[in-house]
């Protein structure tokens, strides 16, 4: 071996080892940087006739030039990221449905005294006390008092779900441009980690990046992650292609009409996914189109039928002053925002009807007639009462929430297992290379 070679032998076999303490320096440096995947160098040894030199070797001598760089590499285990991005989406649905599940159940309160079934209680109650003392003008005001609170309950549940229509819809309209930040975001990375990759020096940074962005992404929606050979990756959901190379497809949010919807680009294809799957996202805009209208609709019934049933009973009855045909609930209000008493119950306490009789003010059929809803299957098809409806309503909330809850617990486990396994991978634990 000449002097030349044995120098550039030492100067190759400095630099490897310095690229390898760079490189154990760089993993301690990053222990604790969120998302940083532990590098690892190969070394391998170089061969005389690698370098391109041609030299006239005597017999049994030695070949080699010392030791270059083989491959430098992020330790991730690609496996274990699609597992925890498709568990991250069901963490994302279930951790909004419990937060607005658990809105939803602190306003419908069965267990309150201030609950709608507490009050359609007193409410009959108040009735009951009228049958017992039917010429009583201060029980009439007692009654009159108590609806007015159960009015304004519905009043107050009807503002309450507008309000977190509301703050649900802004959040969707966050998310949505969150996602599609992100989703620019990685195909500008898919760019830089393609041209770092066609010149042989991988962008090892930007990848990290990369797969710390589709964690995000995928709490957000439940996307579909293939890695390309060229080290890019194309993101997909429903099959729609969202990021692929540097090009992009965004989410479009239409508010415009009467309920949100989500659209790929200007496909007009809508976005669909499984319950539960679907992401922060999917579960926004499964809050906004199913569950906050039901619980209005179903507060709408209950305030419909008690108006219309306590009306026709009332309208055949007779006031302290002897005149019928009057409604107790304003016929025109059959919704919980817009239920009311009449007019002429606002005005005067004594057009409470009790009697059926207008020869006989001490009557009380009419009053035991309207005290008697409360045993009236009503509502499901004649199988509950007011009282029966509002409670289970108010049940069915809690118990989505509870679910709700427990897939929570049970999806924030799964990604913590996962994420355990991947950190054994590919965190700085070592200056082993």
């Amino acid at each position: 071996m000449s002097l030349n070679q044995l120098f550039s032998l030492t100067r190759r076999s400095f630099q490897t080892i310095q690229a390898a303490m760079n490189t154990v320096g760089q993993n301690v440096a990053n222990a604790n940087t969120e998302g940083y995947a532990r590098r690892r160098v190969t070394l391998q040894a170089v061969n005389i006739r690698d370098t391109g030199l041609y030299t006239a070797l005597p017999p049994r001598s030695a070949t080699g030039m010392g030791v270059s760089v083989a491959t430098y590499e992020r330790l991730r285990d690609h496996l274990l990221d699609v597992a925890a991005w498709d568990a991250r989406a069901s963490l994302g649905a279930s951790d909004e449905e419990t937060r607005i599940y658990q809105v939803l159940e602190s306003l419908l309160a069965a267990d309150d005294d201030t609950g709608l079934a507490a009050l359609l209680n007193d409410f009959w109650n108040r009735w009951s006390d009228l049958a017992d003392n039917p010429t009583d003008t201060g029980v009439r005001e007692a009654l009159r008092g108590q609806a007015q609170t159960l009015i304004d309950t519905f009043h107050r549940l009807a503002r309450d779900l507008d309000t977190l229509t509301t703050q649900t819809t802004e959040t969707l309209r966050d998310a949505v441009d969150q996602a599609n930040s992100l989703l620019e975001e990685l195909a500008s990375l898919n760019a830089t980690i393609q041209a770092a990759r066609q010149k042989g020096n991988p962008d090892l940074v930007a990848e990290d990046r990369r797969d710390q962005l589709v964690h995000e992404l995928a709490e957000l929606l439940p996307v579909q992650v293939h890695a390309l050979e060229d080290g890019s990756y194309q993101l997909t959901v429903n099959g729609m292609a969202l990021v692929q190379g540097d090009r992009v497809m965004p989410l479009t949010l239409d508010l415009s009409g009467g309920s949100p919807s989500l659209t790929f680009g200007n496909t007009g294809i809508a976005f669909r996914a499984p319950e539960g799957q679907d992401g922060r996202i999917g579960a926004q805009l499964r809050m906004l189109t199913q569950t906050i209208p039901d619980v209005r609709q179903r507060l709408d019934t209950l305030a419909a039928t008690l108006v219309n049933e306590v009306n026709s009973r009332h309208a055949s009855g007779y006031g302290l002053d002897g005149l019928t045909g009057r409604a107790f609930f304003d016929p025109a209000g059959t919704t919980a925002s817009t239920i009311a008493l009449s007019a002429d119950v606002l005005a005067d306490s004594r057009v409470i009807a009790a009697s059926g009789d207008p020869t006989a003010p001490g009557d009380n059929s009419i009053a035991l007639q309207i005290a008697g809803l409360r045993d009236a299957l009503l509502f499901n098809g004649g199988t509950e009462t007011a009282e029966t409806y509002a409670i289970n309503l108010a049940g069915s909330i809690g118990a989505a929430a509870k679910d709700a809850t427990g897939r929570l617990e049970r999806s924030q486990a799964t990604i913590d297992h996962l994420d355990a396994l991947q950190q054994g991978v590919m965190g700085a634990r070592s200056t082993k290379n």
